[in-house]
């Protein structure tokens, strides 16, 4: 068997799903449909204060299936990442005639990814976060396809001006993306990925910068650090990691959803911009040295953007309906997308106010 489900049996849980949800994002509208009316209102929710108003035109049909697939019916061939996890696998994936099956390991869930319609299976209420990360990957899908380049990066925006900060993860990007979000005017726009491109904007060639509708995942350190975040987390929670060092707080990995409307309020988020300062972040727990931002020539030392470099993943999907080998685009291909960006280095002692300090003094970023 070449997946999970035939295609009369796929055809069938379609039928079942009645419930519909409309989500637009910067002229790509999703009708999603589901089996359950209690998935869609927990979708609809998380979204909330991320989506655009609704807005005619094309609209790409995504199902939601409760439904449960038996995976060892289909030879898996696993998804190879860069760095292993002691997790073990994550992703496993086989490509089909009509598009590509993709196992998440871990939790069970299964997802079609196809043109036309995509769907998902599984435990939709007990994995929401991968349900939303499906939805998203349609909309990168749908913007790659149409040249923007994907980069690894946190950003928010200043009066339509957008900021992008690129680290591997666990560099800090998302805690210094949520401090400037305490600066009067500052709107989020994305926390792990954004989309690029040069465009006519106006009379000018800029750099258009798309942000990707998905609320900050961020670990225990950033929430015990901010007066606004700390109360996310359980009180118990929160007592047993200020126990910790800075140094042990920063490598751990146990996420926590920030909510920009709950936590910031109303009209503090943003899709898109002019992208017009990139940030890299080069310092470290164990340097001496303070905390100083400097400009950087990416003309001259393209690879100085290997931060913001990311492969588009498995479920990238191009216009043709092909799975091109994963891969990242070179350095000097996000550089020639870049003109007219300026380009930062903050390097030194890792120190989030005075790294505030220096983006609205010393770079008159904010």
């Amino acid at each position: 068997m070449n997946s999970p489900i035939s295609h009369s049996q796929m055809a069938e849980s379609k039928t079942r799903c009645t419930e519909t949800l409309l989500l637009s994002f910067r002229g790509v509208t999703f009708r999603v449909l589901a089996d359950s009316a209690d998935v869609l209102a927990l979708v609809a929710s998380y979204y909330a204060g991320l989506a655009d108003a609704y807005s005619s035109g094309p609209c790409l049909d995504i199902y939601l299936s409760n439904q449960s697939l038996d995976t060892n019916a289909v030879e898996w061939a696993p998804v190879k990442r860069a760095k292993s996890s002691p997790l073990g696998l994550k992703e496993a994936y086989i490509d089909t005639e009509t598009g590509r099956w993709i196992h998440k390991v871990r939790t069970g869930m299964v997802m079609f990814q196809s043109l036309t319609e995509p769907m998902v299976f599984g435990d939709l209420k007990g994995n929401l976060p991968q349900v939303v990360n499906f939805i998203n990957n349609q909309f990168l899908n749908h913007y790659q396809r149409r040249g923007y380049l994907l980069g690894h990066a946190a950003a928010f925006s200043v009066d339509g001006k957008v900021i992008a900060i690129a680290a591997s993860s666990g560099g800090g990007k998302s805690t210094l993306m949520l401090r400037a979000l305490e600066v009067e005017g500052t709107r989020f726009l994305s926390n792990d990925r954004i989309l690029f491109r040069p465009k006519m904007l106006g009379d000018a060639a800029r750099v258009h910068v798309l942000g990707l509708a998905k609320h900050p995942r961020v670990n225990p350190g950033t929430l015990i650090n901010s007066d606004r975040l700390s109360s996310i987390m359980p009180a118990e929670e929160r007592a047993e990691f200020e126990k910790l060092s800075r140094e042990d707080l920063w490598d751990i990995e146990q996420k926590y959803d920030v909510l920009i409307p709950n936590v910031y309020g109303d009209g503090k988020s943003d899709l898109d911009g002019v992208l017009e300062h990139l940030i890299l972040l080069d310092w470290s727990l164990a340097s001496s040295e303070p905390t100083a931002l400097t400009p950087i020539d990416v003309d001259q030392n393209p690879q100085a953007l290997d931060g913001l470099r990311k492969s588009p993943g498995p479920f990238y999907q191009d216009s043709e309906g092909q799975f091109p080998p994963e891969s990242t685009e070179s350095a000097e291909v996000y550089r020639q997308n870049l003109q007219g960006v300026k380009v930062w280095r903050l390097s030194g002692a890792v120190d989030f106010d005075q790294a505030i300090e220096q983006l609205r003094e010393h770079g008159q970023v904010l």
